[in-house]
């Protein structure tokens, strides 16, 4: 195939349209010329306007004006000088001729027109070439008129050489780019009737034909695209499969369950979380009716449902088939294709048990303050009724009651700020004041704060530490943690037996250990101590004035230090909390 006449019609439409840019830019460059240079003229002739009005002012009347000085500015200025007092009578007339235009009528038709002082320098146009100004002048104490005549005889000439040095220039680069449009032609089409004649190889079905690749322009990338072409549709299959595999690792790897249902109600397409989910064999599952696949009657009921309505539907279902029991959310759609033609459903199953355990905590966490809350109020309530009711003029029950409203304000008020503690330290921006502290100094603060507590246990508190332990961390939180700890241990403790502290360095990090010998837990109890208003011994807990927040701020504290806490304790025995600490933040 050619593509001559195509060539043809390319190089005729660049070269016209490249024609007109050319003409229209020579009209625009050759009309700004000539309005620059007849602007620079009129500048000019103002300029000498001013010199003539500036001499004339210095002059003491128009009666005595200076016609030798005046005659010489005409020669110099080569314009004709015409001076007029208020009256319009001419006091001077240079009376050089600077063009054939008639003087004098000119100066009749200016006379009908004089400027008032606020207009400055006025032009009046006589032709084409030739130029009247004109401004007001006071001499001494008489007012009158500057007239300057101007003519501009080689005006037309510079019109015509710009117009000709335009009219060369734009010639020779219009025979420029004709010769380097056809070239550039012709070395463009050469790579196009190539491609074409591949393509119309390729339509056949021949995907061995072939393009040059010859050069590195776009008619190269041309040629480059035609012989990526017959690569990829000779690759074609190939490509197919890796893409079903693709598709296969997507859907087997997804972390949610997949089933594909046809319009005949047998399953197609199963994923291993599914599998997961219902412990089940993709044997057992796959080419069989998903009525008996499905043990769980919410799950049949959803799919008859999409199957019926041909609309999506979304239900959270509980799974008691498995163990532990399971919380999905279903999402059920129908499968369209093309022309509307249906085609089955997909149900797709989420793992929603987390959420609904972080669910049921938060509205433990709800009962649980309010339960905290209420039982210091209804304290102080009943307490303060009983008082109004004539209980307060008695002087010993106003004493054991007041006593027991201060005893039952303080824990709503060390209550409120643990949960303010807690919502502080468990924030996304929560930030430590860190600095290089030595836990062995703080640890040595706490046992003497912590020595009275002891005391009416006939205990101690006994630092088995080496020194010194410092890491990078805030020392006002790492102390919070400490006294936490050392008050839980003298609360469980029995009496007579000491809290111990003692301390691991090693080379990145720091261990830590809070002994006590004291009632101990549950190995069951041990992973719920650190949620929050948890309690081993809940009437013992509460009687010894916690609020069971204490050992969740704990946890929250260690963590933003970056280190760890766990527990260790058996019944009767005693329990053992070790922290470990990493002495550089950044590690």
């Amino acid at each position: 195939m050619k593509l001559t006449s195509f060539k043809g019609r390319l190089l005729f439409a660049l070269i016209t349209l490249i024609f007109l840019v050319l003409i229209g830019l020579g009209i625009i460059i050759g009309e700004l010329v000539k309005s620059y240079y007849l602007n620079a003229l009129h500048s000019r002739i103002e300029k000498e306007m001013n010199i003539v009005i500036n001499q004339t002012e210095q002059e003491p009347s128009f009666g005595e004006l200076r016609s030798v000085l005046f005659d010489e500015l005409s020669e110099v200025l080569e314009t004709r000088i015409t001076i007029l007092t208020e009256d319009t009578d001419v006091v001077y007339d240079s009376g050089q001729a600077v063009s054939d235009i008639d003087h004098n009528q000119m100066m009749t038709e200016i006379n009908g027109s004089l400027p008032d002082p606020d207009d400055g320098i006025v032009r009046f146009p006589a032709d084409d070439s030739n130029f009247y100004y004109i401004s007001s002048v006071e001499t001494g104490s008489e007012s009158g008129y500057v007239v300057l005549a101007a003519s501009f005889d080689n005006l037309e000439e510079v019109y015509r050489q710009i117009w000709l040095i335009l009219a060369i220039t734009l010639g020779a680069a219009m025979g420029m780019i004709i010769y380097i449009g056809a070239r550039i032609t012709n070395q463009y089409t050469k790579p196009i009737e190539s491609a074409t004649e591949v393509a119309i190889q390729l339509a056949k079905g021949n995907y061995k034909a072939r393009t040059f690749e010859d050069r590195a322009d776009e008619t190269g990338m041309l040629s480059n695209a035609i012989n990526i072409l017959a690569r990829n549709l000779q690759e074609m299959v190939s490509e197919q499969s890796v893409q079903q595999d693709r598709l296969r690792t997507l859907i087997e790897n997804m972390g949610s369950g997949l089933i594909m249902i046809d319009k005949q109600g047998y399953i197609v397409l199963v994923n291993r979380p599914f599998l997961n989910f219902f412990h089940s064999r993709i044997e057992d599952v796959l080419n069989e009716s998903y009525v008996d696949v499905f043990k769980n009657v919410q799950v049949n009921e959803l799919a008859e449902e999409v199957f019926l309505t041909e609309q999506r539907v979304r239900k959270q279902i509980l799974i008691e088939e498995t163990f532990p029991h399971k919380h999905l959310e279903v999402y059920g759609a129908p499968i369209i294709g093309e022309r509307s033609a249906w085609q089955g459903i997909v149900l797709v199953f989420h793992d929603i048990s987390e959420l609904k355990k972080l669910e049921q905590m938060r509205k433990d966490f709800v009962a649980n303050v309010s339960h905290e809350v209420k039982t210091p109020i209804t304290s102080i309530k009943g307490f303060t009724e009983t008082l109004l009711d004539g209980a307060m003029h008695d002087q010993g029950a106003l004493e054991s009651f007041l006593s027991i409203i201060a005893k039952e304000s303080d824990r709503l008020q060390m209550l409120i700020q643990d949960l303010l503690e807690l919502s502080r330290v468990e924030q996304q921006g929560f930030k430590l004041s860190l600095e290089q502290v030595d836990l062995a100094d703080i640890l040595q603060d706490v046992s003497v704060m912590m020595g009275r507590k002891a005391s009416k246990k006939n205990a101690r508190v006994r630092l088995d530490i080496g020194k010194p332990l410092i890491i990078e961390g805030d020392a006002d939180r790492l102390k919070q943690v400490f006294i936490n700890l050392v008050t839980n241990a003298i609360t469980y403790s029995y009496s007579d037996q000491d809290v111990i502290i003692r301390s691991k360095k090693e080379k990145d990090h720091i261990q830590l250990q809070f002994i006590d010998h004291g009632i101990g837990m549950e190995k069951e109890e041990l992973s719920r101590i650190f949620e929050r208003f948890y309690r081993v011994d809940k009437a013992r807990s509460r009687n010894s004035g916690g609020t069971g927040l204490g050992l969740a701020i704990v946890k929250h504290i260690i963590e933003v230090h970056k280190g760890e806490i766990r527990v260790e304790s058996e019944p009767e025995k005693g329990t053992v909390f070790t922290i470990t600490l990493p002495i550089h933040m950044n590690k």
